[in-house]
């Protein structure tokens, strides 16, 4: 089984709200956006990766992860793992949890997390996680079988027949803690993939925002597809 993470404000209850916020006194591209990753990404494919391609991605600089996150939460429990389009934050206890488990070497950056008015919010630590590994599947025009969510993009649409109906790509793709979608030449699809392993141990370790769908597209407290 592959998980499908994104935080979906249509399973959230109305007036939650979470925006990445600049500390810089001048306006700056701060998310981790294509023009980096393409003339950066380092492809370390393995031998026997059937319609694959592996990218490390690089460390980022702190201008990068050094940005807050404003959330309005309306006696809601901020989740410990939120995947906000390109960003993706995580409490200390996920951050352990993704460290013990995934030797790939994630970037993380404290980080507070406020109010409008500037106030603390939570007594967690969170940290800005720069998830560093991106795969590239190939599209080999295949159906789209039916899933339990709506795709980010018509690029999932495309790549996910694929590990669908190729076992020997479901079978590479699962032995992958943790990934992201690269489409070249810019494109990085936002939902983060979760293979079984880790997200077991992530339900075992008490992590919060990532209850699986009971039903198509999930209900309200329900963040985690299907593929």
């Amino acid at each position: 089984m592959i998980y499908r993470l994104k935080t979906d404000y249509g399973n959230l209850p109305s007036g939650i709200h979470f925006s990445v916020q600049s500390t810089l006194p001048f306006k700056m591209d701060r998310k981790p956006g294509p023009g980096e990753y393409t003339n950066n990404l380092e492809e370390i494919t393995p031998e026997n990766s059937p319609h694959c391609k592996l990218y490390k991605a690089p460390l980022l600089a702190e201008w990068r992860m050094n940005t807050p996150l404003e959330a309005t939460l309306i006696d809601w429990e901020i989740p410990d793992i939120l995947v906000l389009l390109e960003h993706i934050y995580v409490s200390n206890k996920a951050k352990i949890i993704i460290e013990n488990n995934d030797p790939f070497l994630h970037q993380f950056w404290p980080v507070e997390v406020f109010d409008k008015k500037g106030n603390q919010i939570t007594g967690k630590q969170f940290y800005h996680m720069n998830m560093r590994r991106y795969v590239t599947i190939e599209n080999l025009n295949l159906p789209l079988i039916g899933m339990d969510y709506n795709a980010a993009s018509s690029i999932e649409e495309e790549f996910i027949p694929t590990i669908q109906h190729i076992t020997s790509v479901r079978n590479y793709i699962e032995t992958l803690p943790l990934w992201k979608h690269f489409h070249p030449p810019h494109y990085l699809v936002s939902p983060l993939f979760i293979n079984e392993a880790m997200f077991m141990a992530l339900q075992q370790g008490g992590v919060s925002g990532i209850k699986e769908y009971t039903q198509l597209y999930g209900k309200q407290g329900e963040m985690v597809a299907h593929v």
